[in-house]
């Protein structure tokens, strides 16, 4: 696999004679960038929350605030990027938006006490959601249209290889540099490397090239309603939201609580934390490349539930963990990166087989929709159970809800329900 991308890049470091090498050379140094703030501002701010003496409610609306958003613009992104001509230019600028977040972030932690940081830092990061709901919108319609079908599936594969390479590399880096100098000049530093590395992956992002778009006519919001309920009376499309419905639920409940847990329970350093983060991000990276190539022969029901139990386990063994046994975190970290790879690519073969091949753009629309529901009310589920019970008992219980989603999906396996027309093969 790692030949593969080097491979990869040695061929890109050639002057790109074609529009489509020059995409193909962006996209690639668009991915590798969004590494660097990948393994710096997005591992590393809920640990920055927990060292400010942010509680676990507080934690928890770093994933459920930007979902709320997400559910309540779900209809009006829509709506208005159907009228965007210049698809690049335009989500360019959102995802700009979201990098200018980064100083005023910087400076909240810096500056001000313990008191009104964290809530400030939440708000801001939150806020976030409404230029990342628009540009994410038409980001695939962007993809589709910059690399034709006859190498999507490779540049992306070599893609999402990058970007665990380069995150794994970068989340290892941050931590020992946090560890080395004092507070508040590492987290200042932190963002600043990930500001300056979030502007040039956006601006090798703009220069992307593709063609222009006629606007589209805006439907109603009765219809664009109903296009939302009609597919969850599909049945195969219903038993999948099901399923994953328990699955996402395990997933997101600890999301909130496990830096803390890390932080407070454990008493982990920043450097140990990026150790730990980057063998996750190892395992991620190497169970994308193997997941992939015996998809076919497991099938996305066996792959998924085998996925859901490792995780499960997991995430139990975390629930273990004290401070002289924290080296099961390790264990965690290389079972639980392997596996989520398995249950992204399940999950993808799963959700292409229920989708009729002309309205998978609504189907996906759905399955967004739910997922954002659940990352909004499963974090505070889970911080309010920690509060009663202790983070250990929210780890057990999202351990659970995937050996629950596990028994589902082979009980429903044979009563799968395949779209209404057959769907195309899929082109990545």
């Amino acid at each position: 696999m790692l030949d593969r991308v080097l491979s990869l890049l040695r061929r890109l470091r050639a002057r790109p004679a074609t529009r489509e090498d020059r995409n193909i050379r962006r996209l690639m140094a668009h991915t590798g960038l969004f590494g660097v703030v990948q393994g710096g501002v997005i591992t590393f701010l809920p640990v920055l929350l927990a060292r400010l003496g942010a509680s676990a409610t507080m934690v928890s609306l770093l994933t459920s605030l930007p979902a709320l958003l997400t559910i309540a613009l779900a209809l009006p992104a829509g709506a208005l990027v159907a009228r965007w001509r210049n698809l690049v230019r335009e989500s360019a600028r959102c995802f700009y938006a979201i990098r200018l977040t980064y100083p005023p972030i910087a400076l909240a932690a810096a500056l001000l006490g313990p008191s009104a940081a964290p809530a400030l830092i939440v708000i801001l990061w939150g806020l976030t959601a409404i230029p990342g709901t628009l540009g994410n919108t038409v980001f695939y319609d962007v993809l589709a249209e910059a690399v034709p079908p006859r190498r999507r599936a490779a540049v992306n594969g070599v893609r999402w290889a990058l970007l665990g390479l380069v995150s794994a590399a970068s989340v290892a880096l941050f931590g020992q540099m946090l560890e080395a100098l004092p507070w508040p000049y590492n987290y200042t530093l932190l963002f600043a490397i990930c500001f300056v590395a979030g502007l040039l992956s956006t601006y090798s992002y703009s220069r992307i090239e593709v063609p222009l778009r006629e606007p589209g006519p805006c439907a109603k919001l009765a219809v664009r309603l109903a296009d939302l309920v009609e597919p969850l009376q599909q049945p195969g499309f219903a038993i999948f939201s099901v399923v994953t419905l328990v699955m996402r639920w395990g997933l997101f409940l600890p999301s909130g609580v496990f830096t803390i847990f890390l932080v407070r329970n454990l008493r982990a350093s920043d450097a140990w934390i990026g150790e730990r983060t980057t063998l996750e991000n190892g395992a991620l990276t190497v169970g994308y490349y193997l997941w992939g190539r015996v998809a076919n022969r497991l099938g996305p029901f066996r792959m998924l539930a085998m996925a859901n139990v490792a995780v499960g386990g997991a995430l139990c063994l975390a629930g273990l963990a004290s401070v002289q046994t924290r080296w099961f975190l390790f264990i965690g970290a290389l079972i639980g990166g392997f596996f989520v790879s398995a249950v992204d690519v399940s999950l993808f073969e799963w959700l292409l087989a229920v989708m009729p091949a002309d309205e998978r753009p609504r189907y996906v629309a759905v399955n967004t929709l739910l997922l954002n529901l659940v990352a909004f009310l499963a974090p505070l589920t889970g911080a309010t159970v920690a509060r009663w019970a202790g983070i250990p008992a929210v780890l057990f219980a999202a351990g659970g809800c995937l050996f629950v989603s596990a028994a589902l999906t082979l009980r429903l396996q044979a009563r799968r329900v395949p779209a209404r027309r057959p769907a195309a093969a899929p082109e990545a």
